[in-house]
């Protein structure tokens, strides 16, 4: 009987460890071949969720992968971060360490566009700070021949083509004879945000102490292998 118990712990045992060991080369196979596909300079940190590992291996099934990737440039935006959600994810086993083929249901995902990149489009001498958790327009402001301080808030939104719009509320200059319609156009801006990874649209944007942070999600994604149409 003892001989019995220790033969099914040693068999227990090899299992777990296949099982963890499996877990780790789909997950490092995934993150090189994201990685590769969208040109990143590191590879993202890739977690398939779910224990254990093997039975969704087998059957090449997941039920939820996390993507969060380090900064990248897509079209000279630079992003701070994307951290996506993939569910219902298809990755038989057997493809993915030969003929990598990743599709999955649906992606959910932030992304986080660093001020910096507000910043840049903004006139010269104009910088985007934060001050208690909120992001402000703070800066001098040349007006013609006057140069003025001027601070504000920042509203932030997004339309349905992914254009983001970025304009000054509350906009103060202090006594400078400026005229403050003009200045308003000056410091409002819009750009458009570049295809994003695994075809995201953008459905919310939100300004945060750290950048703004976009929503958005997609639905029949091919996250690794032959590109596909990405509704």
């Amino acid at each position: 009987m003892r001989k019995l118990v220790v033969f099914l712990i040693f068999v227990l045992a090899v299992v777990v460890a296949a099982d963890r060991g499996l877990h780790y080369a789909a997950q490092n196979e995934i993150a090189k071949r994201i990685s590769g596909r969208y040109e990143m300079a590191a590879e993202p940190e890739v977690t398939i969720a779910g224990f254990p590992f093997l039975n969704q291996a087998f059957s090449g099934e997941y039920q939820r992968i996390r993507v969060v990737t380090g900064a990248l440039t897509i079209q000279e935006v630079q992003l701070e971060r994307v951290d996506a959600t993939l569910r219902e994810v298809d990755a038989p086993i057997g493809d993915l360490m030969t003929r990598p083929k990743v599709t999955a249901n649906s992606v959910d995902a932030s992304v986080l566009l660093p001020y910096s990149e507000l910043q840049k489009r903004l006139p010269e001498g104009i910088v985007i700070e934060t001050e208690n958790g909120t992001p402000r327009i703070t800066g001098d402001l040349a007006m013609g021949q006057f140069s003025a301080p001027v601070e504000s808030d920042l509203d932030v939104s997004v339309d349905e083509s992914g254009i983001v719009h970025v304009s000054p509320s509350n906009l103060e200059a202090g006594d400078a004879p400026i005229d403050l319609g003009s200045a308003q156009d000056r410091l409002t801006l819009s750009f458009e945000i570049p295809p994003l990874p695994f075809g995201l649209r953008i459905t919310d944007i939100e300004a945060l102490p750290n950048g703004v942070q976009l929503t958005g999600n997609a639905s029949d994604v091919s996250v690794v292998g032959d590109l596909e149409a990405q509704k």
